[in-house]
């Protein structure tokens, strides 16, 4: 598929991908716009997400290669999400379990 780049400009506190990030699919551009938008309206601070996108993408690089699979960076990008969300109570664990399926 075809990378797109938005134009807009990011919120004051994202300084990653500061020259207009690209995506492969659509949900990319969503989960980042929800990663996004939810600190930016005040749910948690940017740096907590900063975080847990360190701690996803350090939990690939640590993990067997067998096990790692190809680079993707919009999948950590999820899981940083999916716990961000959970550690600041906006989804509980068993309902984002249940929505994973795990």
């Amino acid at each position: 598929m075809e990378a797109t780049a938005t134009t807009a400009p990011l919120h004051e506190t994202c300084v990653t991908d500061m020259n207009a990030p690209t995506f492969d699919a659509d949900w990319q551009r969503r989960a980042f716009g929800v990663a996004v938008a939810l600190s930016e309206f005040g749910h948690y601070p940017w740096d907590s997400f900063q975080q847990r996108l360190i701690a996803a993408i350090g939990a690939w690089e640590s993990a067997p290669a067998a096990e790692q699979g190809s680079w993707q960076y919009y999948e950590h990008w999820l899981a940083a999400l999916e716990h961000v969300l959970v550690d600041h109570g906006l989804v509980g664990e068993n309902e984002m379990r249940a929505l994973l399926g795990t």
